[in-house]
C-alpha cells in the first residue's frame, strides 16, 4: 500500500506554514490515518486546517469530530472558525447546538461549522450514541482518553462505510482501549520510533512523533525545563515520549515472559542432543563484575526452542573460549556483544569459528539509525509476542529478563537495567552471592539476531537492509 497524497499536496498560505510533522500529517491523504503523539504540538491545530481546507474545497462533504469533552470538540470548531476568517473566506459558526440521537433525545452539545457550499464541520464530545449521529469523515481527537472506546470506534466504522475516512490522534493513556489496540497493531506502542514513517499496514497509515522529534523540527517547547517541572518520569513517557505507561516499568513484562515458558526448553544441553534444526547462539560478554551469558537455540519452523543457556562467572576470556568453543562451533550462526572488552573474547572464538560469528556493537546504530541496544530489545519483544520463543523456567531467568526497562532521555530512549543480585552455585560447595546486569536479557536478545539474520557469507544482511561483514570481523 502506497501513501496517498493530495493533488499537488496542500500548500498553504504564508500566514499558515506548519513544521514538518505537522505538514506530513496534514498531506496524508490514507483513508484511515493514526497518530501517537506528544502533547503541545500543534496535532490538532494541524488537523482543523486540514478539515477546513477539505470543506472549503470539496462540496457538501461532513466531518464529525469526537473529542474527549465538550469543552475540547468547541474550542476544535473555534479554532476551524478562526482558520476560515484566517484565510479570508466565510463560513456560519454556531455553538451549543441542539443534538438529536436516534432516539429523539435532544441536548445542547454539539457545534458547527457550516460552509457556503454545504460542507459541515460538526464536533461533539464522545460517546456511542453521539457517534452514530452523522454519515461522513470523522475525527477521534484524543481518542485513548475516550471512554467506551470500543463502542465509538464500532460506531464511527459505521459511520465511514460509504467510503469516508476517519483520522485518529492522541497521546497515550496506558496499555488499554482501542486506541492503544490500533498502536499496538502498527508498531506504534513501544515508545520508539519506527524506522520508517508513515507504517502503512491493514489499510491504516501510523504517524508517530515525541518531543524529541517534534522540537527537532521546530515546535518551541523547553524540554529540559518542562521535564524539571514536571518532576514525574512516568507522566513525562506518556505526555511527551509517546509510551504508554505500564511500559514504562519492565520492558518484558511477567505475563508475556510466563506465556512463552515451556517445559520443552532447557537450561543444560540435553544428553545425547542430536538437533532436528539450525542452531543460534548470543553471547552478552563479562568477565569480573557481570558474567558471560551464552544462550543458544534450535530454529524449529520460526519458532527459538532454548537448548543451553551457560553462564561463566569470574573466568579469563581464554577460560571462556575453551567452554564456548564446542557450542559456537555447532551453531549456524553466533552473534556476539563486541562492545569494549568484549572485542577480546570476541577474537579468541572468531579464531575457530570464522564466517560464523557476528561482532555486535552495543554503542552502534544500524543503517536506519536506531540504536542497537533499541534494535535488540524490540526485537525480542516482538519475538515473544508473536509466541515465536520457548524459554524455560526459571526465577532467575525471569529475575533478569525483568530487569530491563525502557528510560526516555534528551537523545531519544535507552534500555539498561540496574545491577541485580543473582544466586551461583559450585558444584558440591557453597553459594556464593554475585551479581548480574541482565546478562540473559542480552544474550537471548543476540541470539534472536542471529537467527533473524540471512544466510552466512562474507556479507550478511539482516532485515531492515544494513550489512554485517562476519568473517572479516566487521562490527554491526
Amino acid at each position: 500500500m502506497a501513501i496517498e497524497l493530495y493533488e499537488n499536496s496542500v500548500k498553504l498560505p504564508a500566514v499558515l506554514q506548519m513544521r514538518p510533522y505537522q505538514q506530513r500529517w496534514i498531506d496524508d491523504n490514507t483513508r484511515f490515518k493514526f497518530m501517537v503523539k506528544s502533547a503541545r504540538i500543534g496535532i490538532s491545530f494541524a488537523t482543523c486546517w486540514r478539515r477546513v481546507e477539505i470543506a472549503m474545497r470539496v462540496p457538501g462533504r461532513t466531518c464529525t469530530v469526537l473529542s474527549a469533552s465538550k469543552a475540547q470538540s468547541v474550542e476544535f470548531v473555534e479554532t476551524c472558525a478562526k482558520l476560515v476568517q484566517l484565510v479570508g473566506e466565510t463560513a456560519r459558526h454556531v455553538t451549543d447546538e441542539d443534538f438529536v440521537d436516534a432516539i429523539g433525545r435532544i441536548e445542547s452539545i454539539q457545534s458547527r461549522i457550516t460552509f457556503p457550499n454545504g460542507s459541515r464541520i460538526i464536533a461533539l464530545p464522545a460517546n456511542p450514541r453521539t457517534a452514530r449521529g452523522y454519515p461522513g469523515d470523522a475525527v477521534l481527537d484524543e481518542f485513548a482518553h475516550h471512554e467506551d472506546s470500543y463502542s465509538i470506534f464500532a460506531a464511527v466504522f459505521r459511520q465511514v462505510a460509504l467510503g469516508n475516512s476517519i483520522e485518529v490522534f492522541s497521546t497515550g493513556n496506558g496499555e488499554q482501549g482501542k486506541f492503544y489496540d490500533i498502536a499496538r497493531m502498527l508498531g506504534l506502542d513501544m515508545g520508539v520510533s519506527p524506522s520508517e514513517l508513515p507504517v502503512l499496514k491493514d489499510g491504516w497509515s501510523g504517524h508517530w512523533i515525541d518531543v524529541y522529534r517534534a522540537v527537532a523540527e521546530g515546535c518551541p517547547i523547553n524540554i529540559e525545563e518542562m521535564r524539571r517541572g514536571l518532576n514525574d518520569d512516568d507522566t513525562w513517557n506518556q505526555e511527551f515520549c509517546c509510551a504508554f505507561l505500564k511500559s514504562t516499568g519492565a520492558w518484558l513484562t511477567l505475563d508475556l515472559i510466563a506465556a512463552c515458558e515451556d517445559a520443552g526448553a532447557t537450561i543444560d544441553l540435553p544428553p545425547d542432543f542430536h538437533p532436528r534444526g539450525p542452531l543460534f547462539s548470543g553471547i552478552d560478554v563479562g568477565r569480573d563484575h557481570d558474567a558471560t551469558d551464552l544462550w543458544l537455540d534450535e530454529k524449529i519452523g520460526d519458532v527459538a526452542w532454548t537448548r543451553a543457556i551457560i553462564t561463566l562467572h569470574s573466568m579469563s576470556f581464554p577460560e571462556q573460549c575453551k567452554r564456548l568453543n564446542p557450542i559456537v562451533r555447532m551453531t549456524t550462526r553466533s552473534a556476539i556483544d563486541k562492545t569494549g572488552m568484549g572485542v577480546g573474547l570476541y577474537d579468541l572464538l572468531n579464531l575457530e569459528n570464522e564466517g560464523r560469528l557476528m561482532g555486535v556493537s552495543f554503542g552502534g546504530s544500524n543503517d536506519d539509525g536506531v540504536k542497537m541496544k533499541t534494535d535488540l530489545a524490540i526485537r525480542i519483544k516482538k519475538r515473544m509476542e508473536q509466541q515465536r520463543s520457548r524459554i524455560p523456567y526459571d526465577p532467575q531467568i525471569r529475575t533478569e529478563l525483568q530487569a530491563i526497562k525502557r528510560q526516555a532521555t534528551p537523545s531519544g530512549v535507552t534500555f539498561d537495567a540496574p545491577r541485580i543480585e543473582v544466586d551461583t552455585a559450585v558444584a558440591g560447595g557453597v553459594k556464593k552471592k554475585l551479581f548480574a546486569h541482565a546478562d540473559k536479557f542480552w544474550a537471548k536478545a543476540l541470539a534472536d539476531l542471529a537467527g533473524d539474520t540471512g544466510a552466512v557469507s562474507n556479507e550478511i544482511t539482516v532485515p531492515g537492509g544494513r550489512s554485517i561483514y562476519a568473517s572479516s570481523g566487521g562490527i554491526l
